[in-house]
């Protein structure tokens, strides 16, 4: 038997995520996201629904890569190549 106050928690919570999440091709994401937030939102009772998905994303990105650091990596490998470059002339 189900109880009515975590069914209607769970449609909430489901009905919030739905509104807020807008990367349309990553159900998958989505409902990981939605376990996420139905694990935490007793826990961190002071965070509201939104704020738990934006934590999701954020944990989701810590590792991602910026632009700054694709620049930096284009530089090195730049600087790599002409390193190699200047070894084989002699330089």
């Amino acid at each position: 038997m189900s109880n009515r106050g975590t069914d209607q928690l769970v449609d909430h919570i489901c009905d919030v995520v739905e509104k807020v999440w807008v990367l349309d091709q990553r159900d998958d994401l989505k409902n990981d996201c939605l376990t996420f937030v139905y694990a935490n939102y007793e826990h961190y009772g002071k965070l509201s629904i939104e704020d738990l998905v934006i934590a999701f994303l954020s944990l989701k990105c810590a590792d991602a890569l910026s632009t700054a650091d694709l620049d930096a990596m284009e530089r090195e490998d730049r600087e790599r190549k002409a390193a190699i470059y200047a070894d084989k002339k002699g330089i």
